[in-house]
């Protein structure tokens, strides 16, 4: 789909991006976007390895009918890190459904972060998110995703609409994890083998690195904490699930595993992106 194909009113937004390493250097080789999405330029907070980059969604909005679209290649030995201004909103879709999909492919060697603000479902959604990320033996790939269903602080529930969500990670092109996940009102709320009363949740995943009990177990530590969090090991996959009313306090948690993470894959300590505190 392309800018002229949307309907009336909607907007299609794409953004394609390439990182790739020159020397001791990620560099951002490809940056290319089509409607609303873009990123204005490659940051350097924690020297050359490791390239920040923001991405931008200037509407601050997704209505009815839009569709986001991500696609992000990372070549052998590249570093980054991608992350957002701010929450990105669902708005009510007027029986137009809205997608998103976000397309990460990772060489051997590379580190690619994904590391996003939360998304908050509107009441009256109907939303479509899906994330596929590809990754060669030796890559490694560590992200969240954090959702609200509905706005708490309007007092403002999600009562009517759906919440449709698919990710699937695949390792040297074989399928390793895909959960598929669906949210209508009255049918996601009271069970405690889905969100246990609470409307507000986050996922993390750890792939590619080397499990080690002595490291699963600090992070369980972590996890352990909180009362509604846990942490399940897979063969290739380390998966961090967390449900509750404050997603700021979800994502400190998130954080904390992160940055715990971050010296078995990287000669760097983690530094908090200095856009979460804007």
């Amino acid at each position: 789909m392309r800018l002229a194909d949307s309907p009336s009113n909607s907007w299609f937004a794409g953004l394609e991006l390439c990182f790739d390493l020159k020397g001791d250097r990620t560099v951002m080789s490809r940056n290319r976007h089509e409607g609303p999405l873009v990123v204005q330029k490659a940051l350097y907070p924690e020297g050359p390895q490791i390239c920040q980059v923001i991405i931008i969604h200037p509407p601050g909005g997704i209505a009815g009918g839009d569709e986001l679209r991500v696609d992000c290649d990372l070549g052998e030995g590249a570093c980054a890190q991608l992350t957002t201004p701010g929450a990105t909103k669902w708005y009510e879709s007027f029986d137009r459904p809205s997608r998103q999909l976000i397309k990460l492919n990772l060489k051997a060697n590379s580190v690619c972060e994904w590391l996003p603000q939360e998304n908050i479902i509107f009441n009256k959604c109907l939303v479509d998110i899906e994330a596929e990320i590809n990754i060669e033996s030796g890559g490694i790939f560590v992200g969240w995703d954090f959702y609200s269903l509905g706005r708490h602080i309007k007092h403002a529930p999600l009562l009517e609409g759906r919440f449709a969500q698919k990710t699937k990670i695949s390792i040297d092109g074989v399928p390793q994890f895909t959960e598929r996940s669906l949210f209508i009102p009255d049918q996601f709320m009271d069970g405690p083998g889905i969100l246990d009363g609470f409307s507000s949740f986050g996922t993390m995943y750890i792939v590619g690195l080397q499990q080690d009990k002595s490291l699963i177990d600090e992070l369980r530590k972590i996890t352990d904490e909180e009362t509604h969090c846990a942490l399940t090991c897979l063969e290739h996959l380390l998966l961090a699930r967390w449900v509750g009313k404050d997603i700021e306090h979800g994502r400190q948690v998130f954080t904390r595993i992160w940055e715990r993470l971050r010296p078995f894959y990287s000669s760097h300590e983690a530094v908090r992106p200095r856009i979460w505190n804007t």
